[in-house]
């Protein structure tokens, strides 16, 4: 309430970015070890997975570059390349990655994301489908899901559960902040 007779408070491209890369890099560290447990556990796979809850790098990649789809929905134009620039320099830094690797890395991600997932544009499906192929998970599934390469639907709709929560939330950033250059 206050807010809106206010204004919003401003927030500069860099500061949202920086808090956007802690998330990321916290929702990696802290999140991938449940759905690890998820996947080590799960009963749709034929022979068990061992997924290491520690190898969450491939996991913080695929959330970095599917968060980094959805900035253009609730960026202005322009800002959405400031912010995913900012994003991916701060990114490559905290894990030690050159720069341009990292953002070669997310665009590579992107457009399989974008090939997995065709027709849809959901980026929360793209990404479930993504863990698949980053973790290998083919080869522990039944022969039929194997043979097509293709994730067990049940189990990927309960992924596809978890990983709705591992996406920013644009929405609540927008209504407490304008965000400026």
């Amino acid at each position: 309430m206050i807010g809106t007779l206010f204004g919003k408070k401003r927030i500069t491209e860099e500061k949202v970015a920086h808090a956007f890369v802690n998330a990321m890099l916290d929702l990696a560290a802290d999140g991938f070890a449940t759905m690890a447990e998820e996947l080590n556990e799960a009963p749709e796979f034929g022979t068990r997975p061992v997924v290491d809850t520690q190898d969450t790098l491939p996991f913080g990649l695929i959330l970095l570059a599917g968060n980094l789809m959805e900035a253009p929905c609730h960026l202005e134009s322009g800002q959405d390349r400031r912010f995913a620039a900012h994003s991916i320099s701060i990114y490559s830094e905290a894990i030690g990655m050159r720069c341009s690797d990292l953002e070669q890395e997310v665009q590579r991600q992107q457009a399989l994301m974008r090939h997995l997932n065709h027709p849809s544009k959901n980026t929360v499906y793209a990404m479930s489908k993504l863990l698949f192929h980053a973790y290998d998970l083919f080869r522990f599934q039944e022969p039929y899901f194997r043979d097509q390469r293709a994730p067990n639907p049940i189990l990927l709709k309960r992924i596809n559960g978890m990983m709705a929560y591992f996406l920013w939330d644009w929405t609540a950033l927008k209504e407490e902040y304008r965000i400026t250059h």
